[in-house]
């Protein structure tokens, strides 16, 4: 089958339909028949099982638009919906603080983890709507990662200038990445690290287990014997010593870790402890007050 479209509409209709039912939907057949010349080599790949989301290369983010490929794990409304929580939770920080808003004294947040860069610079463009000294850092030991997260600051800055000018993009593990004049001063951190356990991951759905990076997504069983929250402690344990007094730590996770990530964050340190909801219902953010 050639799905290149044509200019019959008769005919693209007909290219629509085959390629709608050998995808099993037709609003995929329709977004890869709009790349036209292209749209054969797009369909073999999705046919095939690769993600649409890296077939297509972009895919949209709450209010911005980001190169998604297998370096990167694919943005999800799991992590969209921590990028809702955490900026609320911004807010409340930086009421609590009283920190300026003059340039230099404006709050200070970091995104561990930053991947795609897709909680970064979603917080700098909607949080640097309010908080316009806004300083977001995003950390990535990944190198292949942060190549693709270079990108995506690069295409922010052609459509929001002033929020890319707001973004540090450093490599390294987690905390470790970040210079040591924040520790004390951060006033949000979010981290969406990886949370799968080594036995799940061979229960994941082929689309995911056999394309997005296994790094990013397994992690090793924790202290108290959870699995896969291993980064999710490490996370924990270190973020009261770069939290500034009224800081906030909001961390992505699976439901049936909130028990583990609860003690971790009490164990820490943190004063008060709460969950927030994903779109579905489901506990999938750790929210730790200072």
């Amino acid at each position: 089958m050639d799905p290149t479209p044509t200019d019959s509409p008769a005919r693209s209709r007909e290219l629509e339909d085959a390629l709608a039912e050998r995808l099993g939907s037709r609003r995929e057949a329709r977004w890869i028949l709009e790349h036209g010349d292209a749209a054969p080599d797009l369909a073999e790949r999705r046919a095939g099982g690769e993600p649409l989301q890296y077939v297509l290369g972009r895919w949209p983010f709450r209010w911005i638009e980001l190169d998604v490929d297998p370096r990167v794990l694919i943005p999800r409304p799991e992590t969209e919906q921590v990028v809702e929580v955490a900026l609320a939770e911004l807010d409340r920080a930086v009421a609590r603080s009283g920190r300026s808003e003059a340039p230099g004294g404006g709050p200070v947040v970091a995104d561990l983890g930053t991947g795609s860069g897709a909680i970064a610079l979603s917080l700098a463009v909607e949080g640097g709507a309010t908080h316009r000294s806004l300083e977001v850092w995003g950390a990535e030991l990944s190198e292949a990662a942060l190549e693709v997260a270079h990108g995506n600051l690069a295409r922010l800055s052609e459509s929001h200038p002033g929020a890319a000018r707001r973004v540090a993009l450093v490599r390294g593990d987690w905390f470790a990445a970040l210079p040591e004049r924040l520790a004390g001063r951060l006033d949000l951190v979010v981290c969406n690290p990886p949370y799968v356990s080594e036995g799940e991951f061979p229960l994941l759905e082929p689309v995911v287990r056999d394309w997005e990076p296994r790094r990013a997504l397994v992690a090793a069983d924790g202290a108290g014997g959870v699995g896969g929250t291993a980064d999710i402690e490490s996370v924990i344990g270190a973020a009261p010593d770069w939290l500034s007094a009224r800081g906030v730590l909001v961390v992505e996770i699976a439901p049936h870790q909130v028990a583990a990530s609860t003690g971790a964050a009490l164990r820490a340190g943190f004063a008060r402890v709460d969950t927030a909801r994903d779109l579905s219902g489901r506990d999938r953010m750790l929210v730790a007050r200072r």
